[in-house]
């Protein structure tokens, strides 16, 4: 499930709230600066209150919040609008199948006017609203219990340290939008969006990096990850990104990129076909005994390895475990001897090779030349062919992920 927060995330509370509320404060004679303007979006009109009014009576604090809830409520069937692309980062979850909740601390009336009015009320599930003195993380474990959904099932998204809160209180994943009120509040945050169109590609990513989580969090640590893919496939960023999700959930995360591994030239230059490619490009029992070591024992070295551009050993790599550090390891043809029987959970990210070729053209080609294609397909990608044909890596995976937009992985099977 997302549960989304509503006002700065979703709503662009600032054109309908703002108007209003200066209205409500020139016939109570109360003057705002922009901060405390600014305050009053991420927070309650209570709060605000308590800020600018302190002195203001039970009675007249109670008809002001009245006042300026029924009329910011008449302007958002006005002119309420949803920040841009709001609509087809729904409709795109919705046709998914992914369940929708609303945790906002406006009223109920405010709240259902907003949804009514912006058509979007038919995406969610549920929806929770401000009662009484409950804070949001009490609103949010309250929507949990109410929806019978495990925190580990689900991801929180919102604009400011108060969703922070709630989400780290219940233990849900949280990505925050800067774009919202509270940007600079948002440190603690397991994602940041800068824009919706980017809150979508967060979300379907940090949906799987979320199953992974439940996944190993039952496995004996260390535990060894593996990331595979054929050339292009994504590994790098997905691991890297795997990893800084890892890390802001508490896990203790290294990771290892096989590129890293690689033998010297000379080596390499043995034998220049397909088969070469895959018996001699990689250092494969030196990065064996490096995991084996981690397995073993908490570690913490230094290792020279290779510089491909310079072809000399100064690329010098720190690697520090714990006993309970998730070790990530990325790369191609990762699941063949002698690696195989190290990984306690495998990925395979899925590209076609046709799309192999259009990525090398936009990356490598630029760097290496246009020539540079011919190596793919005459050694790269038959490499890839023989591995896939001689030891079924797909077989082997608990996830195997279609990775042909990196902007919209999705799971194409699952094999707890």
């Amino acid at each position: 499930m997302i549960i989304f927060d509503l006002d700065g995330t979703l709503y662009r509370t600032h054109e309908t709230c703002i108007p209003p509320l200066y209205d409500v404060c020139k016939r109570f004679n109360i003057i705002l600066t922009p901060e405390d303007e600014k305050f009053l979006l991420y927070t309650t009109v209570k709060s605000l209150l308590d800020r600018v009014a302190t002195d203001m009576p039970q009675n007249e604090r109670d008809e002001f919040e009245r006042e300026l809830k029924w009329r910011e409520i008449e302007v958002v069937k006005e002119r309420g609008r949803l920040f841009n692309h709001v609509e087809e980062l729904l409709s795109s979850f919705y046709d998914n199948g992914i369940e929708m909740a609303i945790c906002g601390m406006g009223s109920k009336e405010y709240i259902e006017t907003v949804l009514d009015h912006c058509h979007i009320r038919h995406y969610f599930k549920f929806v929770s609203h401000r009662m009484g003195e409950r804070t949001k993380a009490e609103a949010l474990k309250q929507l949990l219990q109410d929806a019978q959904q495990n925190p580990n099932q689900c991801i929180m998204i919102g604009d400011s340290l108060t969703d922070i809160i709630a989400a780290k209180q219940n233990d849900v994943p949280f990505i925050g939008v800067t774009y919202g009120y509270g940007a600079s509040d948002l440190s603690g945050a397991n994602g940041l969006a800068d824009n919706v169109v980017q809150l979508k590609s967060l979300v379907y990513r940090d949906l799987i990096f979320l199953r992974i989580e439940r996944d190993i969090k039952a496995h004996r640590k260390p535990i060894v990850l593996g990331i595979n893919g054929v050339d292009t496939s994504g590994k790098t960023m997905f691991s890297l990104a795997l990893q800084e999700y890892l890390k802001s959930r508490g896990f203790h995360v290294q990771l290892i990129h096989l590129d890293d591994f690689h033998n010297p030239n000379a080596i390499r230059r043995i034998d220049d076909t397909p088969q070469g490619y895959l018996n001699n490009a990689f250092d494969l029992q030196r990065l064996v005994k490096l995991i084996a070591s981690m397995k073993a024992a908490p570690l913490d070295m230094q290792i020279d390895l290779l510089d491909l551009d310079s072809d000399t050993y100064r690329n010098t790599q720190s690697f520090c475990t714990t006993a309970e550090t998730i070790i990530i390891v990325e790369g191609v043809a990762l699941y063949r001897p002698p690696m195989d029987e190290l990984f306690d959970y495998r990925v395979f990210l899925d590209i076609d090779f046709d799309e192999v070729l259009r990525r090398a053209k936009e990356r490598d080609v630029p760097k290496y030349g246009e020539d540079f294609l011919q190596r793919y397909k005459q050694k790269y990608i038959p490499a890839q062919k023989i591995y896939i044909e001689s030891f079924a890596p797909r077989e082997k995976c608990q996830l195997i992920i279609d990775n042909t937009d990196y902007s919209r992985p999705k799971i194409r099977r699952y094999n707890k």
